[in-house]
């Protein structure tokens, strides 16, 4: 073995896991007493409390020869299966609480045969997105002007509104114009 160097550690030791345990299945059924009122603690409703109990008692079933129940040794056996027990019923309570039908949520094969009215596409909106996002590309000056005119107002207002001269805000417009359009061209082409 080779020596440390000074001030190092040493790596920590493995966890030991204990060896599985075999448990007879009526030790397991002897114990849906606790495993009900813990689904019922859980939220589960009595008219499908029998249902998620067998789930938990299928998957304790399974799982010991699997060799997945393995009790930490000196302890009371019935309470360490109890405790084991417990969390396999908390679990399939969890799980039973985000199925979708307990979300209420239906499926049906076509959703707009429910929606009244028209409905806006969302592809409407990711493409207006991206075209507002191309507005960025026009100078800060053109590109203020561009937006308050395009929200109805006249230019000799916008002029006022931003302290411009009518004449320089009729300039900044077109050649915002121009280069908006310069920009969707771009675009188009490398589509």
């Amino acid at each position: 073995m080779s020596t440390l160097r000074r001030g190092a550690r040493r790596p920590p030791a493995a966890p030991t896991q204990p060896p599985p345990v075999t448990i007879p299945p009526e030790a397991i059924l002897a114990e849906s007493g606790l495993i009900r009122s813990m689904l019922a603690r859980c939220g589960v409703p009595a008219r499908d409390r029998d249902d998620v109990l067998q789930e938990c008692l299928i998957g304790a079933v399974v799982a010991v020869p699997e060799g997945r129940y393995r009790p930490q040794p000196g302890l009371h056996p019935r309470r360490i299966l109890q405790r084991w027990l417990v969390g396999i019923a908390v679990r399939q309570a969890a799980k039973y609480h985000e199925k979708s039908y307990r979300r209420h949520e239906v499926a049906v094969p076509d959703p707009r045969a429910y929606v009244t009215g028209r409905v806006p596409s969302p592809h409407g909106e990711v493409e207006a997105r991206a075209l507002l996002e191309l507005l960025w590309l026009v100078e800060p000056r053109e590109r203020r002007v561009l937006i308050l005119v395009g929200e109805g107002e006249q230019v000799s207002e916008v002029a006022r509104n931003l302290g411009l001269p009518v004449g320089t805000a009729f300039s900044r417009l077109r050649r915002g114009r121009k280069r908006l359009a310069a920009v969707l061209k771009r675009r188009r082409r490398f589509r």
